[in-house]
């Protein structure tokens, strides 16, 4: 799979040459194809399996003595939502437009994700003008990337007097932004190049793809996602839209 500065390169070739520039999009697809393909046929026979393991369970529940069968079914689980999370990475970047209200949108998601963090003194704000102008985009996968990122800063962040701040700015006539900002540990230095990179996370039993399929979808959109983080201060995010996308 190429990086991100793979990717960059691979963009400044094509855009000279239309010819392979038509080779790399069959490339893609037929790539998306396959991913897609095997994330499928995994996925059938590991939920039969879980199924059958969970039936199990029911009807002897003696099994949970069993010193693995926890362990078992979590790994099980845990593949299962790799799985839904690379089917994700691979559909990311095809878009279901409609227009929206984005500040409605950011409102209703920091509602639902605050009812998720309600046990913490955590505290979830959201700011944006009520003159913000509807918006052409795919508000599902919008919603997932404000989702992800929000609850990105609910982890880095000290339950105890963690503060995550959502503000949605005009940019110009043409633009808007989104900013998550959080008070948290902030990303490492040695961590900060590869964060968009699939596949790598430096948490436990995270997948790799969340900020990945947030910079997809933000690009599909024709727009741009980026960060500033200082350590032990805290991190923010920003991503910027054009109100209609090319």
């Amino acid at each position: 799979m190429l990086n991100n500065n793979d990717r960059e390169q691979l963009e400044k070739l094509t855009e000279t040459n239309p010819e392979l520039k038509n080779i790399v999009s069959r490339l893609a697809e037929s790539y998306n194809f396959n991913i897609g393909k095997f994330s499928h046929e995994l996925r059938n026979p590991l939920t039969l399996i879980s199924s059958s393991l969970q039936l199990i369970e029911a009807q002897h529940p003696e099994v949970k003595d069993f010193r693995f069968w926890n362990e078992t079914m979590a790994d099980i689980q845990y593949v299962l939502s790799l799985l839904d999370e690379l089917s994700k990475f691979n559909q990311s970047d095809i878009l279901n437009l409609s227009q929206f209200e984005i500040g409605e949108l950011v409102d209703s998601v920091c509602f639902a994700v605050r009812n998720d963090i309600c046990d913490s003194s955590c505290t979830l704000t959201c700011t944006y003008s009520k003159s913000l102008p509807k918006i052409t985009g795919d508000a599902i996968k919008i919603r997932q990337v404000i989702t992800n990122l929000i609850k990105n800063a609910k982890d880095a962040v000290n339950p105890e007097n963690g503060s995550i701040q959502v503000t949605i700015l005009d940019v110009n006539p043409d633009k808007f932004q989104i900013s998550i900002a959080d008070n948290g540990s902030g990303i490492p230095a040695e961590f900060q190049n590869t964060i968009f990179e699939p596949f790598v996370t430096h948490k436990a039993n995270g997948s790799g793809l969340g900020l990945p399929i947030c910079k997809n979808i933000v690009e599909a959109h024709g727009g741009s996602i980026t960060f500033e983080t200082q350590e032990n201060i805290g991190t923010t995010f920003y991503i910027t839209l054009p109100i209609s996308p090319n």
